[in-house]
């Protein structure tokens, strides 16, 4: 009996390319009851009953190698089993080989003990391996129905170890354990299946396990019935990403296949987005930000909004973690700061790069959005007009309005600048040392603050300003602020892993930043700024906060699964940049794999840019209009 399939089926995009179609797993229940026509009922262990979080062992052993301190034992390890199994092979013409015999030849190599190694061995087994949930559920139908469940497995392990993996899993008692270790007999030979044919004679037996030709093949040789379950990393290996460094590729093809492909679970396509391309960015760069804030002995951290919600939620699940606060902050906000000592940077912002950018706006939108609306009465002493919309043709005009008006101005900002001041001043407290997070791209967020601390709060604060990425398009300020320390950034600079700064300029730096920040959207209104009267926000996003959710709940899940297994294993934690970038980089290059969840975002212009709230424009539209 094999799993069945279905007729290749037209379909739309898909995040994950893996076709459920191909792979589809009987449903739990319908399989059981198959399983429960038989008198006898034998699984497979690793890769069907149990899971591991690694797609090789070799990561169980690196693990081993840090712990124990011994150069290459990882090699010593794989080397020594296969030593010992072409021995066997050589003397008693088969390979089954046991634990103790493996660390027996381990202990002549190097000067650690053959049964403390072994016991530690089983002991990470103990601590990482968990039930395949498909199986679980179906072995509690069948012992329900009192069939008679064994366990057949090619392993090094014995029969006890097996039965405390199991125990550990939380699978019920099972009846029989037949282990190659202990029978001197195998799966792979066959000679396995034929004692368990003689010692169940006469008895309809079925054997499930996930190797073709070890569960399947030399099954069916001895007359035994079988079910193929197809190994989860032999569906998973065809869609992971390739180039990721060997134990965090190996870990995270792990942890995406095992709860995507062992059973039939069905996810929103935005979900998997989080799961399989969000979590290990924002997993990734919130291990990195807590590293740098234990290396500086931070006191504070701060994560900017919106960006930041994503990142601080993910940031409270790791271990150990800082004091850390969820700060609104806005473009805005900083812009009026800005406007008291720079005024030339506040026109270039506000008016320049609006003029210049992609949507049209009203003069008269954007001196209301500003609070200076009684500047609207001098447009015509300017040959301006309520009707002119704010272009590079207009902005000299505009700017001369704001360079003929500053003190009105500066001054008209002053009671929002207070309001600013004194959030920022309560948020860092006592701290003598404070890390600013947000997403990027230029860091400016981070760099105001950071000037309202250290001049005009005259705090003795050490501000450290860290970012996802930096893409300050001026290439001496560039170097400037990440050669002088104000500004660290994870995944690139232009002094920092500046392949990966190439990878995210080929497809245009502002459509990849867009791309990466749909991982960091969150399910509130953007924050405009203080004012004397408290917090303002611009309008609800509501049509995109199913997305949205779904998108987060995946990182979420991932990075609980990914914390979970390896909390306590700081080399796992710390993941790379090369690592967190890369499977975004692979969808991002991949056409069409985004496509219906970019459709059914809507850019979200504001106040400032659709005052009347009209605009519908998708994510896709935006971003492809030019192609």
């Amino acid at each position: 009996m094999n799993e069945y399939t279905n007729q290749s089926m037209s379909v739309k995009c898909k995040v994950d390319t893996y076709d459920s179609l191909e792979n589809r797993r009987t449903p739990a229940i319908e399989l059981a009851q198959k399983l429960c026509e038989y008198d006898i009922i034998s699984f497979d262990v690793f890769g069907t009953l149990i899971l591991r979080p690694f797609t090789s062992p070799r990561v169980l052993f690196s693990i081993m190698e840090s712990q124990l301190g011994i150069y290459k034992f990882s090699k010593i390890r794989v080397d020594a089993e296969e030593e010992i199994r072409q021995i066997k092979q050589s003397k008693y013409c088969h390979d089954n080989v046991t634990l103790a015999e493996i660390y027996n030849l381990i202990a002549q190599k190097t000067n650690l003990d053959a049964e403390q190694t072994a016991q530690l061995e089983y002991n990470l087994e103990l601590k990482y391996c968990y039930a395949n949930p498909y199986f679980k559920e179906i072995i509690s139908i069948c012992a329900e129905c009192t069939k008679k469940i064994i366990v057949c497995t090619d392993m090094y392990l014995s029969r006890a170890q097996i039965t405390g993996l199991l125990k550990k899993a939380g699978y019920p008692n099972l009846d029989c354990i037949y282990v190659s270790s202990e029978l001197n007999k195998s799966k792979k030979q066959g000679d396995l299946f034929e004692k368990i044919r003689e010692i169940y004679k006469n008895k309809k037996i079925i054997h499930v396990g996930d190797n073709f030709g070890v569960d399947i093949e030399k099954a069916k040789r001895f007359g035994i019935d079988t079910y193929y379950y197809k190994n989860v990393n032999d569906i998973g290996s065809k869609t992971r990403v390739e180039g990721m460094s060997y134990i965090a590729g190996r870990v995270y093809s792990a942890i995406i296949n095992n709860h995507f492909y062992c059973n039939n679970e069905e996810y929103d396509e935005a979900y998997k987005l989080g799961y399989i391309y969000g979590g290990i960015y924002v997993l990734g760069f919130v291990q990195w930000v807590n590293k740098i804030a234990t290396d500086f002995n931070i006191d504070k951290i701060l994560f900017l909004s919106r960006d930041g919600d994503i990142y601080s939620k993910m940031y409270d699940l790791l271990p150990a973690h800082k004091q850390w606060e969820y700060f609104y902050w806005s473009r805005l906000a900083g812009m009026k700061i800005t406007a008291m000592e720079n005024f030339y940077e506040f026109c270039q912002r506000m008016i320049w790069h609006k003029a210049r950018g992609v949507y049209n706006i009203k003069i008269v939108h954007l001196l209301n959005f500003l609070e200076l609306g009684s500047l609207i009465s001098y447009l015509e002493n300017y040959n301006l007009s309520k009707d002119d919309v704010l272009s590079k043709t207009t902005a000299a005009s505009v700017e001369k309005i704001f360079y003929d008006n500053k003190a009105y101005i500066i001054d008209s900002f002053k009671p929002d600048i207070e309001a600013t001041i004194n959030s920022i001043k309560k948020a860092v407290g006592n701290a003598k040392k404070v890390a600013i997070v947000d997403v990027g791209w230029a860091g400016t967020g981070p760099l105001i603050i950071r000037k309202v601390i250290n001049h005009y709060l005259k705090l003795e604060c050490k501000v450290y300003s860290l970012l996802a990425g930096y893409r300050q398009p001026i290439e001496n300020m560039a170097a400037l602020y990440t050669m002088n320390d104000s500004i660290y950034a994870y995944l690139f600079s232009t002094n920092l892993n500046r392949d990966l700064f190439n990878l995210h300029s080929n497809f245009g730096t502002k459509k990849n930043n867009l791309l990466l920040e749909i991982f960091t959207q969150s399910c509130t209104p953007s924050f405009l700024g203080y004012t004397d009267k408290g917090l303002e926000f611009d309008r609800e996003e509501t049509p995109n906060y199913e997305t949205i959710r779904n998108i987060t709940k995946g990182i979420t899940d991932f990075v609980t699964d990914y914390v979970e297994k390896f909390q306590q294993d700081s080399f796992i934690m710390n993941i790379s940049a090369y690592d967190a970038y890369l499977p975004f980089n692979e969808l991002k290059n991949s056409s069409n794999r985004m496509n219906d969840i970019l459709s059914n975002l809507i850019i979200s212009r504001g106040k400032l840019y659709d005052a009347e709230d009209t605009s519908k424009e998708t994510w896709f539209s935006f971003l492809y209009k030019d192609e």
